[in-house]
């Protein structure tokens, strides 16, 4: 006996295999061992469950299957100690497999090496309780001790590696889904075209070069004529069409590099470079544009007629790349206000905006103090109750003169001027007071969402800001959510994370905004304090074709592994708010849900508290003065 210990330790579970017929003593052993195999699971359950890392409570299916799989254990180790017959590589892994399915999927790593340590160290315990009571040969004890020791090591090995798998799987597919993503946030879903972002870009990159090496180059500002009445007549399948035939065609007429870009709707904008004879070559290049969009489209079976206004812009060293779109769009309003299918070159004398622009930052330096901004909300509504959890504050201008002035015109300004500190300022404490006013009124399950932009954040006192505002209005912190584009996120990094810690350490949780149109990974979100991610509208807009909803179930899919929550925005049809449910979307907002509104108006409706009512099959239909 003591030639076959010896034996044992150096060959480790080869020497299992090939051991001789067991002895009285070890048949006894395995016989009580397995007659005491609950007393292992309850000891090992115990101690494990008191000793995981993970604060989150077991649930009962995981417990289940770690009880499965310590007694698959048991019964492997008593086999082999009654019979002398080591379980087979395949029998074991059908015996373990539901335990350790359940625990890789539920499981910390870390969680997980404790269980099987803690089953060791039992099943050791017990092989020497009962050897003590059974007065076994200690050879007997001693080679029952290794083969326990030997199974654990064999399962924590296998369990191993499949953590590697997994790992290595949700690898795969995030970058996958980040090529898609990236591919998807540069260019536009219905044309395949470059999008805003990329043009932006590669305008900016043009600039650069007119300065470093007096490269010529020009941005066309093309807008369809008459857009809107093919879409009223034809419909908006046979509009889209339309669209996408513009695109084709201008890929055609245009040089091989030159960027043709769609900015939304039937706007397109075009960056030709490497110009001998900038004016000449650029009025030749829009007088192809013109004659190319002039000829008749074939749509569902129709023809379609239309024709192309266009303003020319040209660069200039140190220009600013989103000035010289608006040159150039200021162009093509002047080439439509003269009589349209026409080109213009872009001059300083008609360009009314130039005054517009003056005056509305002028107006804002003193936009806070005349109480001339006011807050709009709009619900966010829980997928699965139909309950509204947040209200967001949007904040709109009423100008003295100028009437209701968008955000997307005065939002870019003070973000240039610098005036968006103060303005973010001014809706932080307007919003917390409000939100704690209708806590207090008994809508105490309904929380605020607040836009910040990156120049607040640069601000390294801002968290220290919230701090001040919620104690002074009262409201819990858990009942805030700050919001921040991706943009400002993935191009600013060095705002992050200790403005974003400081936030998440006041009891702030933290949503990353128009997420999908940036260059950020859910990866490298991870790392961050983010607890939600706002999916873009451009995604939600795709819903009902199999490529769009199978990159929205991904998202999510992902977000949720990531242990982040997901809210869609911009929902505005019944299909897709079916499609976000199917997809497991945590929470929505949008027309369909509520339209942003004065927080009397909602009151007023009870669309804070309304619901949408969702039968058994998933549809529902929406209750609310606000969607109506």
């Amino acid at each position: 006996m003591a030639s076959h210990r010896r034996t044992l330790r150096r060959t480790g579970r080869g020497a299992l295999e090939n051991a001789d017929r067991p002895s009285e003593s070890l048949v006894s052993l395995g016989l009580a061992l397995r007659a005491r195999t609950e007393d292992v699971v309850v000891q090992v359950s115990e101690r494990w469950e008191t000793g995981r890392s993970d604060p989150g409570p077991v649930t009962e299916r995981v417990r289940e299957d770690v009880a499965r799989f310590l007694r698959s254990g048991i019964e492997q180790i008593a086999h082999y100690l009654i019979t002398g017959e080591v379980v087979t590589g395949e029998r074991a892994a059908s015996q373990a497999s539901p335990g350790r399915a359940a625990a890789n999927q539920s499981v910390s790593l870390a969680d997980l090496m404790k269980m099987y340590l803690f089953w060791r160290d039992v099943t050791i315990e017990i092989l020497r309780e009962e050897a003590e009571r059974l007065d076994s040969d200690p050879a007997a004890l001693e080679l029952a001790v290794v083969a326990a020791g030997i199974g654990s090591d064999s399962a924590l090995v296998r369990v191993s590696k499949v953590f590697d798998q997994h790992r290595s799987q949700l690898q795969s597919q995030l970058e996958e889904e980040q090529t898609r993503l990236s591919h998807q946030a540069l260019h536009d879903a219905l044309t395949g075209l470059p999008n805003r972002v990329l043009f932006l870009e590669r305008l900016t990159q043009s600039v650069e070069a007119a300065s470093r090496r007096s490269i010529h180059s020009a941005v066309l500002f093309i807008d369809i004529d008459r857009f809107k009445a093919v879409n009223d007549i034809a419909g908006h399948a046979a509009g889209d069409q339309l669209l996408i035939g513009v695109a084709r065609r201008l890929r055609e007429v245009l040089r091989p590099a030159d960027t043709v870009a769609r900015l939304g709707g039937d706007e397109f904008v075009v960056l030709c470079e490497n110009l001998y004879d900038v004016q000449k070559e650029a009025v030749a290049i829009a007088e192809r544009i013109c004659e190319t969009v002039s000829q008749p489209f074939s749509a569902a079976g129709n023809e379609l007629f239309t024709s192309a206004s266009l303003g020319i812009a040209f660069v200039r060293p140190g220009d600013d790349p989103h000035v010289l779109v608006a040159r150039a769009d200021s162009a093509m309003y002047m080439a439509k206000q003269r009589g349209r299918s026409r080109w213009e070159i872009y001059h300083p004398d008609f360009d009314e905006r130039t005054t517009r622009r003056a005056e509305l930052i002028n107006g804002l330096h003193r936009a806070v103090e005349r109480t001339e901004l006011v807050l709009h909300y709009q619900p966010v509504k829980d997928l699965g109750t139909g309950a509204v959890v947040s209200m967001e504050a949007l904040v709109r201008w009423q100008h003295p003169t100028l009437g209701i002035v968008a955000p997307t015109e005065f939002i870019p300004l003070a973000e240039e001027t610098g005036l968006i500190v103060e303005i973010g300022r001014w809706v932080l404490t307007e919003a917390c007071t409000q939100c704690a006013a209708w806590r207090a009124d008994g809508y105490d399950t309904v929380d605020v969402a607040v836009n910040v932009s990156g120049r607040q954040l640069e601000d390294p006192d801002f968290a220290n800001d919230v701090e001040r505002v919620l104690t002074a209005t009262g409201l819990p912190a858990s009942a805030l959510s700050i919001e921040v584009t991706e943009s400002v996120i993935v191009t600013e990094g060095s705002i992050g994370h200790e403005v974003l810690e400081e936030l998440q350490r006041i009891g702030v949780s933290l949503a990353i905004d128009d997420f999908g149109i940036g260059y950020s990974s859910l990866s490298y979100l991870a790392k961050l304090p983010v607890h939600s991610l706002k999916v873009d509208r451009t995604f939600i807009a795709g819903l009902g074709t199999a490529q769009d909803s199978s990159i929205v179930a991904a998202m999510v899919d992902l977000a949720h592994k990531l242990g982040l929550e997901v809210v869609a925005e911009g929902v505005e049809t019944e299909l897709e708010l079916e499609q976000l449910r199917e997809a497991h979307c945590d929470e929505a907002q949008g027309f369909l849900l509520g339209r942003p509104a004065p927080l009397s108006n909602l009151r007023a409706s009870g669309a804070m508290s309304d619901e949408v009512l969702i039968d058994r099959f998933g549809s529902g239909s929406v209750h609310s003065e606000t969607t109506r």
